[in-house]
């Protein structure tokens, strides 16, 4: 389908609003358009993972609905986080059947943040479960994850929308899911609340110059959707599905007429 075109998807950084990535790869899938790479931010990490595994999206639809708090929160003693994310690291080895980034069937890349260097980090070695644990480290909530000489949290600190990694890994094409930066007016009713709509806050300025990474930017009506809303799964993957359609047309026409993109 993609000719002679690479296609690059990059999933944003989101929690419960980042469901809707699966929304925007059903509508991509459905039209034929299959990505060449995935790169992924925090949420748009475990989604990204799942599908370069070769998951089904309507398994990993299905997941998402059954996967309650209790499974994935371990609260810890607050010396580097809330909680410890050791079951949210079990529950990603057991979804990724411990796979390694060279055993996935679409390439990957997971963007974190090394609290030692203040950079970006783009990991696509190893494991892939340790990896999306490192890029769902929202700093203040899950203790961070070391990898050799490095702290790693989430990384939506530095780069929401991983789209020129994505670039970089040799696509041609990049199609941008941002599942934005809240702004509904969802209720804060606990630390949690408090700490990542922080992190957000922090990161819209880097974000929106980020933005012209992309060729095609798909941005999904999910703003009331609170960052620990993960029942509304429903909601958020036909919002996704609802907000790539219109595009993925427009990417279909330029894979087939074979034309450059024109870019900002």
């Amino acid at each position: 389908m993609a000719g002679n075109y690479k296609v690059g998807v990059a999933l944003g950084a989101g929690l419960a609003r980042g469901l809707a990535h699966i929304g925007a790869l059903k509508a991509m899938e459905e039209a034929g358009v299959v990505p060449d790479y995935i790169a992924g931010t925090s949420m748009g990490s475990v989604i990204g993972s799942l599908y370069a595994c070769g998951l089904r999206l309507e398994m990993i639809k299905r997941l998402a609905g059954q996967i309650s708090r209790r499974l994935w929160m371990d609260p810890t003693f607050p010396h580097k986080g809330l909680i410890a994310g050791d079951r949210l690291e079990e529950m990603l080895y057991l979804l990724t059947g411990r796979r390694t980034f060279s055993q996935l069937k679409i390439p990957l890349a997971v963007v974190a943040v090394d609290l030692i260097s203040g950079e970006k980090v783009v990991l696509r070695e190893g494991s892939v479960a340790r990896a999306v644990r490192a890029s769902c480290a929202i700093p203040g909530i899950f203790s961070p994850v070391k990898m050799e000489q490095k702290m790693l949290v989430d990384g939506g600190v530095l780069q929401r929308v991983p789209a020129s990694v994505v670039r970089a890994m040799g696509a041609d094409l990049v199609v941008a899911v941002d599942v934005g930066i809240a702004a509904g007016s969802y209720r804060i009713d606990h630390i949690f609340d408090v700490l990542s709509r922080s992190i957000e806050i922090m990161s819209r300025e880097i974000h929106q110059a980020q933005k012209q990474d992309a060729d095609l930017l798909v941005v999904p009506a999910v703003d009331g959707i609170g960052p620990f809303d993960f029942h509304r799964v429903e909601e958020a993957v036909e919002s996704g599905e609802a907000a790539a359609r219109p595009l993925v047309l427009q990417l279909t026409k330029i894979l087939k007429e074979g034309k450059p993109v024109a870019r900002k």
